[in-house]
């Protein structure tokens, strides 16, 4: 048995012997009691026990509520692992669909070569689909602004297509499951050219 099944079934068993330690006696009334003494102790007592019982269900709430957050945690865990490990071979995917789709200025794709790129497209869009399913969510930053908690700078460079500041490049998008980060994407951070380089275009 696991550390945390150990865990959750010793909380289980604490949370029925304090169910139990709150069961009581039936209570003996007093037959020289006014009956009025009776009907207010016996108020008192139910009172106790109204009390007793919502801290019960309370108890068993915050158990059940527990076991759901941890079972998420080990879910998010798990899908983690599995994602970290096909995300290389994805990329490569994605490339190799880019580069089926490159066509030379005044030439047409070749057929075999585009119905190729459609079904490795179809293929990345299932990958999407399932990872939409699992909460997993892609990193593609280009266009925003650089955060060093989800993004892994690869130097600067000079362009006028993006602020500067701003993600210019992705060299390999990032990925998360919901707050987790499986992996920092990878990218260049824009800056304005250099007024040399200007100086240069505008003599060429």
């Amino acid at each position: 048995m696991s550390e945390t099944n150990e865990t959750m079934a010793s909380e289980e068993e604490n949370t029925t012997n304090s169910q139990e330690d709150n069961l009581v006696e039936p209570t003996v009334l007093d037959s020289e009691a006014s009956v009025d003494e009776q009907v207010e102790k016996l108020t008192v007592e139910l009172k106790e026990e109204k009390e007793k019982a919502l801290r019960a269900h309370a108890e068993m709430v915050n158990f059940r509520k527990r076991q759901e957050k941890e079972k998420g945690v080990w879910n998010q865990m798990a899908i983690k692992d599995v994602i970290s490990s096909i995300l290389d071979p994805l990329d490569n995917l994605e490339r190799t669909v880019e580069a089926a789709n490159v066509v030379q200025d005044g030439e047409e794709q070749d057929p075999k070569l585009k119905n190729l790129a459609d079904g490795l497209s179809m293929v990345l869009t299932q990958f999407n689909e399932v990872f939409q399913r699992k909460n997993v969510m892609c990193i593609d930053p280009k266009g925003d602004t650089f955060n060093p908690n989800e993004h892994e700078a690869y130097g600067h460079i000079e362009t006028e297509e993006v602020d500067e500041g701003l993600v210019a490049t992705v060299f390999r998008k990032g990925y998360k499951i919901g707050d987790q980060l499986i992996r920092t994407a990878t990218v260049q951070i824009a800056k304005k050219p250099s007024t040399e380089n200007e100086s240069s275009e505008k003599e060429a």
